[in-house]
């Protein structure tokens, strides 16, 4: 609660200073030191940030390195127990007889490289948290600092301006002894902070860039350290198998010639392509056939255009098609052979009234009575009254006064309203009417 006053009574200072209505002591020395600790500290955050980028990007290149070389070994691997994989493909004969060997390449290569990742971790990332916490504190002594150079100022602004004064009251003078004090404290603190750290800041800049040197070094070479181990083992599993001096365009050029046209091949597969759903299927069926239900192999009945709109009675159908439920459908009744009695007539007598429907509603309840205001009250005013600050009301011996609000005693102050004027005024200026 404590910083938080301060708080509270150091912001109308900064809102003044911004404005440029209060003074702001400068200090250009201290200054650049600060903007000196801000450099490093920005480099500071951006190396950790970039170390940990690192480590995690070499982690991910070897992980997926190693799970591509596990999914490429079981691509040449497809059957268990198949037996001459390479007579049956000789094409594929020189990667069937590598993949395993990269694969346990890769994995040892992944296995190596942990301890190395790990090292980064304890000499690099580790260092340079520990010296975050340490610039932390020193962050901390700084805004600290700050907050001594507003307090100074507060009083010193404040205490300037009630000297400069003209004319003094017993009340200025109190606070001038005040803010006397107050200004004698602020001033010996800002000046201890600030001489300490004027002193101590420089020492750390130079300790700080010594601290730090090393590290870029240290972590330079352990980058050196992590590719030299890449190249060395996979130039070791490419020896006596690959050429690793090829190009990377005759690389390209020699994939699109082994490759020839594979890919068409396989996108002429009817397993390729896009398995067409049944509904679609029966659609166009019936757009070639003409009639859907001729489509569906069942037999159409024809509509009778006679007078009694009767139908063909569907097709027979055996007994035991009729017990194992086959494809056929059951014909609908005809209109002969079911005859629809036609509705009762219309009565026009009217059906006994609901007794909820006759039901009233209650009568609505009387509107309220607006209540009578107060008879206002008047007084006349015995002498003259003339306004001694704002908000007084202002009148002549005679006048009449409307009371707005009163006291019981007459030594008080009442309020009046005379035509558009309203004001307190004293009670003992006027009598009832």
């Amino acid at each position: 609660m404590k910083g938080i006053g301060k708080a509270f009574a150091r912001t109308p200072h900064m809102l003044t200073t911004k404005v440029g209505m209060s003074k702001k002591s400068n200090d250009p020395e201290f200054d650049d030191y600060v903007n000196r600790f801000s450099t490093i500290e920005t480099g500071t955050e951006k190396l950790l940030k970039d170390t940990k980028a690192f480590n995690e990007a070499v982690s991910n290149l070897f992980t997926h390195g190693a799970g591509f070389a596990q999914h490429f070994a079981l691509l040449f691997h497809p059957v268990t127990g198949e037996y001459d994989l390479a007579g049956k493909h000789p094409e594929a004969e020189h990667t069937i007889g590598n993949v395993d060997a990269y694969e346990v390449a890769f994995e040892e290569l992944k296995a190596a490289i942990v301890p190395e990742l790990e090292l980064i971790e304890s000499r690099i990332v580790g260092p340079i948290k520990e010296l975050q916490v340490v610039m932390k504190t020193i962050r901390k002594s700084i805004t600290k600092r700050e907050h001594k150079l507003v307090d100074f100022d507060r009083y010193n602004n404040s205490l300037t301006k009630l000297r400069d004064k003209k004319e003094k009251s017993l009340n200025d003078e109190k606070n001038i002894f005040k803010l006397e004090q107050d200004f004698e404290i602020a001033s010996n603190e800002y000046d201890f902070i600030n001489t300490t750290m004027k002193n101590e800041l420089p020492r750390f800049l130079v300790m700080a860039a010594q601290f730090i040197d090393p590290l870029f070094h240290s972590f330079f070479y352990m980058q050196l350290n992590i590719f030299y181990l890449l190249l060395e083992k996979l130039t070791g599993f490419a020896e006596g198998k690959y050429d690793v001096s090829v190009p990377g365009t005759q690389i390209v050029s020699d994939y699109e010639e082994k490759r020839s046209d594979s890919f068409a091949q396989i996108e002429a597969l009817n397993i390729t392509n896009r398995i067409t759903s049944t509904s679609k299927l029966v659609q166009s069926h019936r757009a070639n056939s003409g009639n859907g239900a001729v489509g569906l192999g069942r037999s159409a009945t024809a509509t009778s255009t006679s007078s009694a709109g009767s139908r063909l009675a569907p097709p027979m159908r055996s007994p035991s098609a009729s017990s194992t439920s086959s494809g056929f459908k059951k014909a609908p009744l005809s209109p002969t052979s079911a005859t629809l009695s036609a509705p009762p007539p219309y009565s026009p007598t009217p059906a006994p009234a609901s007794p909820v429907g006759l039901a009233k509603k209650p009568p609505p309840p009387p509107p309220l009575k607006p209540k009578p205001k107060p008879a206002a009250s008047y007084v006349v005013a015995l002498y003259d009254f003339a306004a001694q600050a704002e908000g007084d009301l202002e009148f002549s011996a005679g006048d009449r006064i409307e009371v707005v609000e009163r006291t019981e005693s007459v030594e008080d102050w009442w309020t009046g309203r005379i035509g558009g004027r309203q004001g307190v005024f004293p009670g003992n200026y006027v009598q009832d009417t």
